[in-house]
């Protein structure tokens, strides 16, 4: 088996991210928990990280990571303490976006970072990142501007993302926060092209397109839109295709049914709860918009994704994180959202004319 399992570490290497690969990594899982030592076994999950979460399944990124957490502790001389915490920070950033584990779960798994991170000598400060999206995705925003402000005082280490793309972190923090000005302010610097990395300014695109339009900058905002349909592909991305289907609803009609007819389909199979409901919220804005005139073009599952449909989905999902969070914070979320995106159709229609 030794045999087989170099054979598909060999496949996986030339492989584009997708089912595929994430397929031939759990093989691999499987053969090395079964014949091969305990050692290859978690070696072999920490190739499966990155796969995992370019294929936008993230909840087998957690189950895989808890594994080998429970392996390091065991044997922490083993293994490396920083490419532990490296994949650590990113199941923090993940975990809250799944209603089905508790507060008292996903604040367990905070604390837990928190404390590596002061035992290991690590700064707090990708603690303070993530935690100021968690709190304001509870709608805690008083808690979270706090975080924010740790999080900019922290001291940047090795176990900080990179500047291009924290800077990037600063936009879309003070975007959610609805500080839209400030957000700008905070992106600027890589849309001017001063700053960037493999994945900016690829990522910063979506982030701005829905605050340019808010901010009456036209322009600017179906300029960058054009640049970022290009470049952003791929079911570990459906939050911000939501993001060009509602800027393209707005701006593009015919783009925005080429965007939802190539994305829905991840959109169905995603088990992110946060980023399937945000999703489908752009889906249901742009199917309003589409019904509102006869149309003989017909839809990919249009049998199936209707309004009736989108709006038990977006309830079900809603409820879910309001009864994990003890608030109601989800509907004010969404009456926002959908008033924002009224509001863009109102004022680019009133521009055109």
């Amino acid at each position: 088996m030794k045999n087989r399992y170099d054979e598909l570490r060999r496949s996986s290497w030339s492989m584009p991210e997708g089912k595929q690969k994430l397929a031939v990594l759990e093989e691999m899982i499987r053969i090395a928990d079964q014949y091969m030592t305990e050692e290859d076994a978690y070696h072999a999950r920490i190739s499966y990280f990155t796969a995992a979460s370019e294929a936008g399944a993230q909840e087998r990124m957690i189950t895989a990571f808890a594994w080998c957490l429970s392996k390091y502790d065991q044997s922490p001389s083993m293994y490396s303490r920083h490419e532990l915490m490296w994949y650590y920070k990113w199941v923090i950033g993940m975990i809250w976006r799944f209603p089905v584990f508790s507060l008292m779960q996903i604040e367990a798994v905070f604390e837990d970072f928190k404390q590596r991170c002061i035992e290991y000598g690590y700064s707090l400060r990708p603690y303070y990142h993530k935690r100021s999206g968690f709190l304001l995705s509870r709608g805690l925003t008083q808690e979270a501007a706090e975080c924010y402000k740790q999080w900019r005082g922290a001291s940047r280490d090795g176990l900080a993302d990179c500047r291009a793309c924290e800077q990037n972190a600063f936009g879309h923090y003070l975007f959610a926060a609805n500080q839209l000005k400030k957000g700008m302010q905070a992106v600027r610097p890589i849309l001017d092209g001063k700053m960037s990395c493999h994945s900016i300014p690829q990522a910063t695109y979506s982030e701005v397109m829905v605050p340019l339009l808010k901010l009456k900058q036209y322009e600017e905002a179906i300029a960058v839109g054009k640049k970022a349909f290009r470049v952003i592909k791929g079911p570990q991305f459906i939050e911000e295709q939501g993001v060009f289907l509602e800027f393209f609803t707005v701006t593009d009609l015919p783009k925005a049914v080429k965007i939802y007819n190539e994305t829905i389909r991840y959109g169905l199979e995603s088990k992110s709860s946060w980023e399937r409901l945000n999703y489908l919220l752009s889906v249901r804005f742009f199917l309003r918009e589409w019904h509102k005139k006869k149309r003989r073009k017909k839809l990919v599952e249009d049998g199936r994704v209707t309004l009736a449909w989108l709006d038990q989905e977006i309830a079900a999902a809603a409820d879910a994180f309001d009864r994990r969070n003890g608030n109601d914070y989800m509907q004010t979320y969404m009456a926002d959202k959908e008033k924002h995106m009224n509001r863009m159709i109102d004022a680019f229609q009133l521009q055109a004319e």
